[in-house]
Order: C-alpha cells, then structure tokens, then sequence
C-alpha cells in the first residue's frame, strides 16, 4: 500500500476541521459545540484579529495536493505566506466520509457528521422515504428539490455568532445562492456572490471596507475539486497539469486576501474540506447485478464509499462484482462504534445503511440512477490520507 493509501482516521477530539470552526467560535468569546484545536496546533489567540478572522475554504486542496504544488515552484505567493507562518503547514484531518456535502457542513456548525446529520453525498432519509442527493437536495429520479429545514438539526456558526452581536458574510459563488444546500450552510450569514476568482478578493475588501467592527468572513473556492474529478489530482508521484495551472492562480487570489487580512487587522485561517485521490477509469466497477437485486434500496454514499441496506457484511465481502476492488467492508454499527462519524447518530444511523463499503486504490464503485455512469479520475470520500489529510495555515495579525 503507497503511503497515500494508508487509513487515517477523523481527528475530532482537537485536529479537525470541526475543531477548526471551534476555534473560530471561541476566538469571538462564543462557546462552541466541539472542542477547539489542541493547544500545538493553535496556541490562544492566533485566530482573533482586532477586525476580526478571514476563513478561506480551497475544496479539495488536500496536504499532498498542497506538498505538490509547493515542491514545483509555481506557488511563490503561497510558499511565502507559509514560511511566515508561525506555525508553517500543518496537517489536520477531514470528516467521515471525507466529501463536500459532509466536511462543508461540519466547517459551517463546528460539528461532526454525526450531530449535524449529513452523512453523505447520497442518504436515505426516512422522513422522505427516498434516496437524495445532498448537493441538489433532489430525491432519486425527481427534479424537485426538498426543503433543507427539516434537516436542520444543529445552529450553523454564523448563527451562534450572531447571537453575540458578530456579523458573519459568506463569499461563494453567485451560482449557489438560494439553492437548498446553501441554506443549509449560510443560515444566519450575509450572502455575497462572486462570478470569477478575481472577485474573492475584491467582495472581501467591499465588505471589510463596510464593517464598523470585527466580523467573521468565510470565503470558499471549488475549482480544485472540479479539476480533480475530471483530470486527477496533483500529487508528487502523479502529476496533473491542470490542478498545477490552477494553483498559479490560486496563489494570486490567496496573496490578495493575506494582503486585505494585513491591512484591515484580520486573522487569515487557510483549510481545505478533503483532499482528493487519483483514480483509474479503467478500473471503475458498476454495481448491478444479484448484490444490487438483494438491497432494500438503490445504494447510497458515493463513488469511494457506499452505503447498502438490506444485505450482510459476509454477503457484500463475497460478492463476485466487487471482488479486487474493495479496500475494507465494515457494518454500519461498527463504523459509529469506532467514531467515524464523531458520535453515535441517534436517530439518523439509517441514513448509512447496513454495510459501508470502502473503494480500494484507484476503484470507483458506479451505480446507474437513471442517468448513466460517469467515471472520473479523482475523487474522496474515503479514509486514505490522500483523502483526509489537509493544511491548516494561520496567518494571526
């Protein structure tokens, strides 16, 4: 097994992203739901700027994507606002299952999966009786997307902010407003749209020009992972042009935002969600078959990890179809019994299934909802440390 492939765990107890939010939470003087990060990775202080702190969110910038770019010399911004780090690059873990939908959610209420409910990129929900995508809240076979207000289970941080008198502003793209999804995540914080990479910084400045007091601003940018997915992530024994030329402009952006952090007395918190890891198109496997005909429903999860109902472990384990393509098979209870998902999940374990199913190196496991199937060349979700590891940066003012 490469190195990239070795299991790593969510560190919830203090090296997470949830301990990320945490600690932002605890910088404005507002008690958090989780712990903040332990003590050696940040100190007292480090996230608190008289104006405030700047949370920028690169999706899918995993610690190796990130190790990538710096050894190629093409980041010099970047590398440069590393180096003046106190603390440089650190490595701290994603969620379980290590996905957008999922690690988004715990960046946006500084909890694990487990208490905000989101447990993967595809769920079955009781309440609705379907499978739905958790992106566009859609049902399997509908176009219509539910309402996001019965899931929600816990505050996000800009509502806990602002129960203190802390402004909060969301910048993301202009595409994603209103959508359910975004509703989820942004309750309770000023929506500000972007339409380029250029606009990151040129939103952060208007707003920070407008504040009269410190405030919270979340900025988030997606392209690495769009990259990815189609053309493989970056990483020193497997490299990819495409997320490389995107980190060049990448670098750009970051460097702005460091400069307006500076200048307006910001602290500048730089995390990615997951990482991402090289997959082979040859070697993706389509579910279908008696395995499929045995389940309560169509799969659930994603592409790196499913979830399946109505079948046993030793039945998933000896299925011909997935035979050579599976990492690990683990019951449901035993994912949650070892913490996967930071807590017990009363009341949602359904959502997971009976047996999750881990992809092993380079597999995507596809099934057909209707619509097709779509190979790509990256992915996340799992527990490899391509997947999980990502950089924690804290530039403090």
């Amino acid at each position: 097994m490469r190195d990239g492939d070795r299991l790593v765990l969510p560190d919830y107890g203090g090296g997470s992203i949830v301990n990320v939010a945490a600690s932002i939470l605890e910088a404005f003087g507002v008690e958090p739901p989780a712990a903040p990060l332990r003590d050696e990775l940040l100190p007292a202080g480090e996230f608190s700027g008289p104006r405030g702190t700047v949370l920028l969110v690169l999706d899918a910038l995993g610690k190796s994507q990130l190790d990538s770019a710096l050894a190629s010399g093409r980041i010099p911004r970047l590398a440069q606002l590393i180096d003046s780090a106190p603390r440089g690059a650190q490595t701290i873990t994603s969620i379980f299952p290590s996905t957008t939908t999922v690690a988004l959610n715990s960046l946006a209420t500084a909890s694990p999966p487990a208490v905000h409910g989101v447990l993967g990129h595809m769920l079955w929900l009781e309440e609705f009786g379907a499978v739905v995508n958790m992106l566009n809240f859609c049902p399997i076979g509908s176009h219509s997307p539910i309402s996001e207000v019965p899931l929600r289970r816990t505050p996000t941080t800009y509502e806990r902010l602002a129960t203190a008198g802390i402004p909060s502003t969301l910048i993301t793209d202009s595409a994603f407003e209103g959508t359910p999804f975004t509703n989820l995540l942004a309750e309770g914080a000023r929506f500000m749209g972007y339409g380029g990479l250029s606009q990151i910084p040129y939103q952060l400045e208007l707003a920070l020009e407008a504040a009269d007091g410190p405030g919270f601003y979340s900025l988030y940018w997606p392209l690495i992972d769009t990259l990815s997915h189609y053309h493989s992530p970056d990483h020193v024994d497997n490299p990819s042009a495409a997320c490389l030329l995107e980190m060049e402009f990448i670098d750009l952006m970051v460097d702005k935002v460091a400069e307006l952090c500076a200048r307006y007395g910001c602290a500048l918190v730089i995390v990615a969600d997951h990482g991402q890891t090289p997959l082979l198109p040859e070697r993706a496997v389509v579910l279908e078959g008696d395995l499929c005909r045995s389940l309560q429903q169509v799969p659930a999860g994603s592409r790196r990890v499913l979830y399946l109902d109505g079948v046993q472990m030793d039945r998933v384990s000896a299925a011909p179809e997935l035979a050579g393509s599976v990492q690990l098979v683990v019951s449901g209870e035993e994912a949650i019994a070892d913490n996967w998902f930071g807590g017990s999940c009363d009341g949602i374990s359904s959502r997971i299934g009976d047996v999750i199913v881990l992809a092993g190196e380079g597999v995507q496991i596809l099934f057909d909802y209707g619509r097709g199937t779509f190979p790509q060349s990256g992915s996340h979700a799992g527990l490899t440390s391509h997947e999980m590891c990502v950089p924690l940066i804290v530039i403090p003012q």
